[in-house]
């Protein structure tokens, strides 16, 4: 039997990376990369469109060289759509993740002029995939995708060496998000709540922008790695998470806070239909519960179950393609 090789294509950030390279060590995992590079100085010079068509198909079909029939090729969202025509007369099962909302996705390809104002994300990609999985349970449903848990780039293996581990944890809540009103007026709120229960804040609010007028005193406008993201999170005992407003899918701190056995503080009230949800473990914040929260930072957190966590680790992501693509 043929073995099932993953190549998933053009995953390049830091997390990716780190989850890609994890995974590579114990499954047939590999990554392609920058496929396009030097595509646009070369295919801008030709003179006609037919030409232009033919460098591309020569070019992808020389990045995509190593792959066969028998292989599964993973794309993401973003970055898929510069080479989605020669994706589509691929021969193997292709598979496609959406780590934002169709409506983002929508937005940011008509930005761009990869879609027209007319043209639909999700119906422009579709006839190309096997199959379309999104961490969204509401696009999973509205656009009939097929749900998939968020996922740390951490195999199960790794996540057990970590929290075997021993290391300081201080009696402090982390924080890490970009810069937005909402989070913001949160941020404000919550922080006294925590300093009166001698509870530290950790809070990195990146702010490329410099919208410094309502900046928290308590904040660092700084970028982290993932890797000091992880660090620092793993110092901590609480974990905050502030969602968009319209966002109910579980994010990556969520995930992290669960995997890592750190008490979360959210703002989203989905969260109690998670499989994992506790509330010695999960905290829901509004205004009206301050003296909840207080009583929260001084709970003991009952554990999640192993059979539960490993279903979030870089391998229980694996094993859904693998349970999808038969």
């Amino acid at each position: 039997m043929v073995e099932m090789r993953f190549f998933f294509l053009e995953w390049v950030n830091d997390f990716e990376k780190m989850m890609l390279d994890s995974l590579a060590e114990e499954n047939p995992v590999y990554q392609v990369n920058r496929i396009m590079r030097r595509f646009k100085s070369i295919n801008k010079l030709l003179p006609s469109q037919y030409l232009k068509k033919l460098h591309k198909r020569i070019h992808c079909a020389n990045r995509f060289s190593s792959i066969k029939s028998s292989d599964v090729i993973v794309c993401n969202g973003y970055s898929v759509f510069p080479f989605l025509d020669y994706v589509q007369t691929m021969q193997c099962k292709k598979i496609l993740i959406l780590r934002d909302s169709v409506s983002a996705l929508t937005t940011k390809r008509r930005k761009l002029g990869q879609l027209a104002e007319n043209q639909d994300y999700i119906e422009t990609v579709r006839p190309v995939f096997d199959v379309i999985f999104s961490f969204d349970p509401q696009d999973s449903k509205t656009y009939g995708l097929t749900y998939i848990k968020q996922f740390v780039p951490f195999t199960w293996k790794q996540i057990q060496s970590v929290n075997r581990t021993p290391h300081p944890i201080e009696n402090s809540c982390f924080y890490i998000g970009g810069y937005q009103t909402e989070r913001v007026e949160l941020i404000n709120e919550i922080t006294p709540l925590l300093t009166e229960s001698n509870c530290d804040t950790d809070f990195y609010l990146m702010d490329k922008y410099n919208n410094s007028s309502n900046y928290p005193a308590n904040c660092k406008n700084m970028k982290l790695s993932y890797q000091e993201n992880i660090e620092k999170l793993n110092q901590s005992r609480f974990v905050l998470e502030i969602n968009k407003p319209d966002q109910t899918g579980l994010t990556l701190r969520s995930v992290e806070a669960l995997v890592f056995n750190k008490q979360l503080i959210t703002n989203n009230n989905a969260i109690k239909e998670q499989e994992f949800y506790h509330p010695s473990r999960v905290f829901i914040f509004d205004s009206k519960k301050q003296q909840q929260l207080k009583e929260f930072l001084h709970t003991e957190p009952v554990k999640v179950t192993e059979e539960i966590a490993i279903q979030y680790s870089a391998d229980g992501m694996l094993e859904t393609l693998k349970q999808h693509i038969v």
